[in-house]
This record gives structure tokens, sequence and C-alpha cells, in this order.
């Protein structure tokens, strides 16, 4: 009698040990689906802050816009997300009419990566006119490229007459002297670089012509843009 209510003990605490195991289990279950169902939420919530960023820049842009756009789409699609976390990338493309005597943001249809290049292009240009130089009195072309022309005279220790018009300055003084001379031609090119980028960014409007739309998550795959 004795070793048969033993014998019942035993079996349930077996039974119990069963049991507690079971409800760990399934504790541990609708756990790890709760954390996935979070998890997912906050993929949705962050895929849904992504595509506001896009969706406001669903209309005319200007092209300083546009440069904007280029690097949102580059932040994004070399993102962890984009990587690693299953993120579809965005593609966007854009039609431009080009700048006359430019080679700068040539005219033709391509993705909105080659206008980020361009933007490097032009911008490391400008730069190298915007830094001091030893033969320019440690001054830059910038700089220079504001004065008039009886100021960079004077700069250079050159004393035309009060009385000679700028114009003159520049032939008679400027371009007689090997360093001045090499000076206005740097202001000029320095001049028609920055014309040509505030005139892509501040000239120029491109309209978002299509949208298109991920099926299953309804997130933007792409977005295509023509110069007006």
């Amino acid at each position: 009698m004795e070793n048969a209510s033993r014998a019942l003990i035993m079996a349930g605490s077996v039974l119990m040990a069963i049991l507690v195991i079971g409800l760990l289990v399934v504790g541990y279950d609708n756990l790890s689906s709760l954390e996935q169902e979070k998890g997912d939420a906050a993929g949705d919530l962050k895929g849904l802050e992504y595509m506001k960023k896009f969706e406001q820049f669903n209309r005319t842009l200007y092209g300083s816009e546009l440069l904007s756009l280029a690097n949102l789409q580059e932040d994004y699609n070399n993102s962890t997300d984009v990587k690693y976390e299953g993120f579809d990338s965005i593609e966007i493309t854009v039609k431009t009419n080009g700048i006359v005597n430019s080679s700068y943001f040539p005219a033709g249809r391509y993705t909105i990566d080659r206008i980020a290049e361009e933007q490097k292009k032009i911008e490391e240009e400008i730069s190298k006119y915007e830094k001091n130089r030893r033969e320019y009195n440690n001054r830059s072309v910038k700089y220079y490229s504001s004065k008039k022309n009886r100021e960079i005279a004077l700069d250079f220790g050159m004393n035309p007459p009060s009385s000679m018009m700028d114009y003159d300055i520049q032939y008679n003084y400027l371009q007689s002297n090997s360093t001045t001379a090499s000076l206005l031609t740097e202001i000029q090119k320095y001049k028609d670089l920055t014309t040509i980028y505030n005139e892509f960014r501040t000239g120029k409007k491109f309209e978002c012509k299509n949208v298109i739309y991920n099926d299953e998550n309804g997130r933007i795959s792409s977005m295509y843009f023509e110069e007006k």
C-alpha cells in the first residue's frame, strides 16, 4: 500500500512537471509571437516614417530640392533597414533638359544618383577657387571675384591713375601681368561655375510625373520627374 502511494505521488510529480514545462513552452511561444508582432509593428512604423519623407517630394521641385531628394534616397538605400531588414530600395529617375554651354547636369533621362554625382563634381570644382593661394596674396579667387579691377590692381602693388576706368585698368595693368592675368581667367571660370550651379538649383523646376507603390506593403518603390 505504501509503495502504491509513493508511485502515485511520483506520477503526480511527473505530471505536474510536464504541465509546468508545457505552460512554459506555451508562454515562450506567446512571448515570441508578441515580440515578433512588436518588431513587425515597429518596422511598419519606421517604413511609414520613411515614406512620409519621400511623399513630401511628390510635387514640383526646384533643382535644390531635387538635390535634397537625391541625398535622401542615398541615405535610405544605404540604410541598415534596406540592407538587413528587408526594406525595398527606392529608384528615382529624372529627365532634364540640361544647361546651355555646360557639361554639368547634362540633358537626358537617368537615375537621380547621377544628379548627386553632378552635384559633387561641380561643388568640388567650385571649392578649388575658394581656397587661399600664395600667388594671390594668400587670398582666394572667390575673394577677388567680388572686387573691382582697381581694388585688385592696388592689392597687387599696382598704382593705376585715379582717373583710369576699370575697363582700362584690366587691359593696361592686370592683363599685362602673368599673375593677375591668370587670376582674371580663374575669376571668370569661378563665376561660370557658380552661375551653372545656381541655374540648376534655383532656375530649374522638375515635376513629379509618376509614383509607383509596392502592392504588398504600400511603400514607394519608384518616382519619376521631368523638367518643366
